[in-house]
């Protein structure tokens, strides 16, 4: 009867052992899931910020081109109008040495 007792007694502890690593076993699995998800938001969150960022530079670096493209439209058209002047100048120089 004692022996039975015992064995009763380490079965129920047993079980209770079992039903303990059990729990801590789906506590661990939900904290490393909590783990998981704010890691895959961050990563997320990094990367928005990092496409916000590329997107902002490249803007920025396309109105500097389009505004250095009107500079040098605007430089070659006064160019070619004092290519011009000078020519017409050279001309009416020709026609008062005559």
């Amino acid at each position: 009867m004692a022996f039975e007792q015992v064995k009763l007694t380490y079965d129920e502890t047993a079980k209770h052992i079992k039903t303990q690593a059990q729990h801590t076993q789906k506590m661990i699995k939900e904290e490393f899931e909590k783990l998981h998800q704010f890691l895959r938001d961050e990563e997320a969150a990094r990367i928005a910020a990092l496409r916000e960022e590329e997107e902002q530079k490249s803007q920025m670096m396309k109105e500097k081109i389009e505004k250095m493209s009107r500079e040098i439209s605007s430089f070659s058209d006064t160019t070619r109008a004092i290519e011009e002047m000078m020519r017409a100048d050279d001309i009416t120089f020709l026609q008062c040495s005559v």
